[in-house]
Parts: structure tokens; C-alpha cells; sequence
């Protein structure tokens, strides 16, 4: 496989500043429906199946309410082929009495693990779970039954679409369901999960999934409004296998996270309750706190990385049990020269693996975490979404922790660091992630490493600026704690937009800001596509890009130093995390935003003073 860097030498020994910044990734390989591996034995799914299992797993309790369609106020007739009568709707309804099957949905109390949840299920055996009158009102009493007991909402999706048989009665339901989510949403400070278990095309796909707050499928399934016969009628062409599968769709940031199986899917349901148990407010962290955090401490400890299998992984982090593990390699040589040196560690931040990510700190700097998204494991490829989210805690008290993740790439037998690079999606999934944490009351830790975001004409086209204008107004009107953290480069608008300058902004010892990365910066300044490494050395060395630069200008509030190993540089800002949040807990929310706002109008750095003449 190509390698979206290609040309950036592996070694950290020594720096060819004429690499310096070229290939930037501009996004991660795209996925090939037809070739792609991901897809290899891909499993077929039986929904009814499963959905039995599932229900098993979770001690699923019905609600003895059931409705079901008394008259066809529509009256379509399916016209009989010769020698068979016409069909109406009446006559589908009783024909499926018959079998036992009553409606495509139902409702009632499960158990997740620990946790008391309100569990809503459509069955493919009834009418191939399309969506009609009944399945909105059983949606309705599934959410106020979740509204009233002050529960997590749970809904298992498999659904052909909005039912023929009921016209624009059925296409209703859409509105039905998405407002049901509303109200929950409104009332109730815990999560509402999508499950898809199958296939899940139409009006459901369109309504209650987008709008849930966490996506979950199984391996196997396939989701899109309009499905593949569809597709095909319109465009005068075959829809490749594979375009919409859950791995796809996963890809394309449509859906949150994939799982083999249904157990799997009650195994991480339960973890993502157990990550955001709200404390009572005498667990609430205090300066007095001494959290235990998971964490290694060998003055020689360097990270570690796990290429196995081929396929999509996760959402659980590594414990190293399979797979090579290999390591990035140690220290690099210090450059004499101010200038070689700030070049240096321009190049470390982008290829320098064993510096601290997004996922690392989030699984050394907290007590506990779930990751809330994927990862892709290609041959010598692990390659993340460039913005990901997880919950984690420190102790009892949750965070919803977002930001860019770098992904890794195998070369001989080191691994190297290759830069996020978001796109629309990308930030519209941050979006969605602090609308979770916000309704659920979850002080905020945004993490940064980035040159920017992703420089294609397909980004512009899908509205790359307003994604990062949008993201940049989310964190900063956030309204419990923020916490910033750039863990590496912040580069240009791309990196601003996971870099709220809200509450407290940390940035690491070797961390840079940029306006534009130095490669950029310099055609920009000396008008050429092809700076020199003489120009792009003299930008970097000239443009205070360094923490310390930003905390004398006033634009951060705290450097945090780089111990000897990234496992001691975690400790630190989890000492940091701390800090600031402490502080941050004891004020009213309309003093954090007093003071947020008064720290954002103050963020100017230069001196201003009036032109002559002016008032």
C-alpha cells in the first residue's frame, strides 16, 4: 500500500529538512467497496435471530400494551397476477395474524449489564420491519416509558421502510419518532442508542438513527435511505457490494461504531453506562483528590503498537495479547543550532510516534474509558478517524474527551506517526459527540494534533469552512468545563476547531501552533509553490510557534513539561487536567461563561493603539 507520506524519511536520527512538509496527507486511502479487505468474509446477519438473542442477553421484559390497525383508511389493492385474487391490506394484516406475528415493533425494561434500560425493537418477521402507524406509536410509549422512569433509551433498527400500505400515514412516523427523541432528549440526562441489527433503508434510517445520540451496528449489516434496487432504477447502474455496508458506513462517519455480534454490542452498551455514571456531588473531585490513573513508569518505557489482523477493530483498546508489537524509535539527536532545532521538532510532530496521542492519553491519563469509535487495521496500516471521541473518568467524575487522532504506519520494523487531517464529516461527528456530553452535563477535554484539515476539493465542496466555523462556535459555547489540550501541531483553522481557547488551554512542552504548517506558511510568504528548506527552516525559527511563545504572548495558559517517556508525560497532564478542572468545578456556570468571554475578547497578543486622529 502507498503510503500517503510517502518521501518523509522513517528515520529520527537525522532531519532532511528538504522533506520538510512534503506529502502531507490529504486524507487517508479512500475505501474501494470492491477490493476492499475490510470486507472478506463479511457475515450474514439474521435478524430475528439475533434481535432473540439479544433480547435473552438483556432479560427483556415486554410491555403488554400492543396495538395493531382496526380499518384501511387507504384502501391500496396489490392487483393479482391471472387467476389470483387482488390483495388488500386487511388481508396482508390478517394473513400475518395468522402466523403469530402482531406488528413490526415493540417495547418494554431490559438489563444491560448493571443498568436499567427501556428497549424498543423492530422485527424483520413482520412485514420486513417497515415502519408504519404502530411501529410510531410503540416508539411513543417506548419514550415516554423512558421519560417516566428516568432511563437510558435503547432502539434496535432493522427496516425495508416506511410501509407502502399506509401512504404519507406511514411516512409520518418519521416525524413521529425524531420528535419523541426531542422530548427524551429534553427530559432526560442519558443517552439514546441506535442499534442496527440488519437492514435498515428508509424512513427509520432518515428519522430516529441520525438523531440518536451514539450509532451502534453489528458486522454485517446495511444502512442507507435509499436502498441498492433503488439506486440502481435511478442512476442506470449496479450499486457495487459492499457501498452500504455498516463497514462503510463506518468509514464515511454515518455510523459511530461496529461489532461483531450481539453480545459484543451488550458487552460495550454496558460499558458506555458504566462511563458516564454521574457522581453525587460529595464524589465530585477536589483539590484534595488522589485518583489512581493506569499508568506505567520504567524510566525506558516507549509506546507500543499492535499490527495483526487485517479489518476494522475496536471500539476496545489493545492489551498487546496479539499481533507484532513493535516500538517507535527512542531519542533523537539535539540540534546546537535554535533554528535546526525548532525545524526538528517540527518534523518530530509529524512522524515522532512515541509522542502522546488523543488515545493514549485518554487510556493513561483517566482512571477508566470507552472509546467511541473504530479503528482500520490495514497490512502495515492502522488508521484512525481523524477525529475521535471516548467517555472516560478520573475516579467518579466523567468527561467526554474529543479531538484529532493521528493514525500509525509499519515501515520495516518501526512505526511512524501520520497526521490527521479532518474533513466535514469529521467535524460534524465532534458536533454530535459534545451534544451527548452537554445533555449528560460532562465537563469537556478537547485534544489537538493537526496540521490542519483535509486540503481536497471534495472537502470544499461538502462545506469544509463552515464545518470548522460550526466547530469552532460548539466549543467554545459549551457550557460546563473545557478543558484544551494540544498534544502536538495545531495547525491553521483545522486545528483551531477541536482547540477551543474556552476555559484553559494547555499545550505540551514541544507542542507548535501554526497558522498555516510551515511548508504552507512559507510558499505563502516568499509566492511559491515550491519553498526552499532554507525559507521553510527560516519561517518555522521565525514565527513563535512554540508553547512557550504562546504562554509569553498570552494565548494559552499553561506548559506542561515532556518527561522522558510519554508515560511520564501523561502523568503530568493528568496532574494538569486536574488542576484545572478543580478550579473550574467551583464556578456557576454564568461565571464560566463571563469569564470565557472575557478571556476570548482579550485574545489579541499584539499591542493595539488608536491611529491618530481617531477616538
Amino acid at each position: 500500500m502507498e503510503s500517503p507520506l510517502d518521501g518523509v524519511s522513517p528515520t529520527h536520527d537525522d532531519v532532511d529538512t528538504s522533506f520538510l512538509g512534503e506529502g502531507l496527507p490529504v486524507g487517508l486511502p479512500e475505501f474501494q467497496a470492491p477490493e476492499s479487505p475490510h470486507l472478506k468474509g463479511r457475515r450474514k446477519v439474521n435478524s430475528p435471530r439475533e434481535l432473540q438473542e439479544l433480547q435473552e442477553l438483556v432479560n427483556f421484559k415486554p410491555s403488554h400494551e400492543r396495538w395493531r390497525i382496526s380499518r384501511d383508511l387507504i384502501g391500496l389493492i396489490r392487483r393479482g397476477a391471472q387467476g389470483e385474487k387482488d390483495e388488500s391490506y386487511l388481508d396482508k394484516l390478517r394473513r400475518e395474524y395468522g402466523r403469530g406475528q402482531v406488528e413490526s415493533s415493540h417495547y418494554g425494561l431490559a438489563t444491560v449489564g448493571g443498568h436499567s434500560v427501556v428497549l424498543y425493537a423492530m422485527n424483520w418477521d413482520f412485514f420486513a420491519g417497515s415502519l408504519g402507524v404502530v411501529s410510531g406509536e410503540t416508539f411513543q410509549a417506548a419514550a415516554d416509558l423512558a421519560i417516566s422512569k428516568k432511563l437510558p433509551f435503547i432502539s434496535v433498527y432493522v427496516s425495508s421502510g416506511v410501509r407502502q400500505h399506509e401512504n404519507f400515514a406511514g411516512l409520518t412516523q418519521m416525524t413521529r419518532m425524531v420528535e419523541a427523541i426531542r422530548h427524551y432528549k429534553e427530559r432526560v440526562q442519558l443517552p439514546q442508542v441506535a442499534v442496527l441489527l440488519g437492514n435498515v433503508w428508509g424512513g427509520v434510517s432518515a428519522s430516529a438513527v441520525p438523531n440518536a445520540d451514539l450509532i451502534i451496528a453489528t458486522s454485517g449489516t446495511d444502512f442507507g435511505f435509499a436502498g441498492p434496487n433503488v439506486i440502481e432504477a435511478f442512476e442506470g447502474a449496479s450499486v457495487p457490494s459492499g457501498s452500504q455496508s455498516a463497514e462503510t458506513n463506518l468509514l464515511d462517519r454515518n455510523i459511530d461504531v461496529v461489532l461483531s455480534d450481539v453480545r459484543g454490542v451488550v458487552d460495550y452498551l454496558d460499558s458506555v453506562l458504566d462511563s458516564i455514571h454521574l457522581p453525587d456531588r460529595q464524589h465530585q473531585l477536589n483539590a484534595q483528590s488522589r485518583p489512581s490513573i493506569r499508568n506505567v513508569s520504567a524510566i525506558d518505557a516507549r509506546r507500543s503498537f499492535v499490527f495483526g489482523s487485517v479489518g476494522i477493530h475496536g471500539p476496545a483498546f489493545d492489551d498487546g495479547s496479539e499481533g507484532d508489537i513493535l516500538h517507535p524509535n527512542g531519542s533523537r539527536r539535539a540540534a546546537t543550532d535554535p533554528a535546526d532545532a525548532l525545524v526538528e521538532r517540527y518534523q518530530s510532530l509529524m512522524t515522532d510516534a512515541n509522542r502522546v496521542d488523543l488515545e493514549f492519553i485518554v487510556r493513561y491519563a483517566f482512571t477508566d474509558a470507552t472509546a467511541l469509535y473504530n479503528y482500520v487495521q490495514e497490512p502495515d496500516f492502522r488508521r484512525y478517524p481523524a477525529v475521535v471521541a471516548a467517555l472516560a473518568r478520573i475516579d467518579d467524575q466523567p468527561f467526554v474527551v474529543v479531538g484529532t487522532q493521528p493514525s500509525y504506519q509499519r515501515i520495516g520494523d518501526t512505526v511512524v506517526k501520520r497526521p490527521a487531517n479532518p474533513g466535514p464529516e469529521d467535524f460534524a461527528y465532534m458536533e454530535r459527540m459534545l451534544d451527548v456530553g452537554q445533555r449528560l452535563g460532562l465537563p469537556a477535554v478537547f485534544v489537538t494534533d493537526t496540521l490542519g484539515a483535509r486540503p481536497t476539493l471534495e472537502s470544499e465542496r461538502r462545506g469544509q469552512s463552515r464545518a470548522i466555523a460550526r466547530s469552532i462556535l460548539r466549543g467554545i459555547d459549551y457550557p460546563h468545563p473545557v478543558i484544551t489540550v494540544v498534544a502536538g501541531a495545531l495547525g491553521s483553522g483545522g486545528g483551531l476547531a477541536t482547540t477551543p481557547m474556552a476555559d484553559h488551554v494547555i499545550m505540551l512542552e514541544n507542542a507548535m501552533a501554526f497558522v498555516a504548517e510551515p511548508r504552507s506558511a512559507a510558499s505563502i510568504l516568499y509566492k511559491t509553490a515550491a519553498p526552499t528548506p532554507d525559507q521553510i527552516k527560516v519561517t518555522v525559527s521565525t514565527m513563535r510557534s512554540s508553547a512557550a511563545d504562546q504562554l509569553e504572548l498570552g494565548l494559552i495558559d499553561e506548559v506542561v513539561a515532556e518527561g522522558l517517556t510519554p508515560f511520564h508525560t501523561v502523568e503530568n497532564l493528568h496532574a494538569a487536567i486536574m488542576r484545572a478542572y478543580v478550579s473550574l468545578s467551583e464556578m456557576s456556570e454564568k461565571k464560566l461563561r463571563q469569564r470565557r468571554a472575557e478571556r476570548i475578547r482579550n485574545l489579541r497578543a499584539f499591542e493595539i493603539v488608536p491611529e491618530s486622529g481617531s477616538k
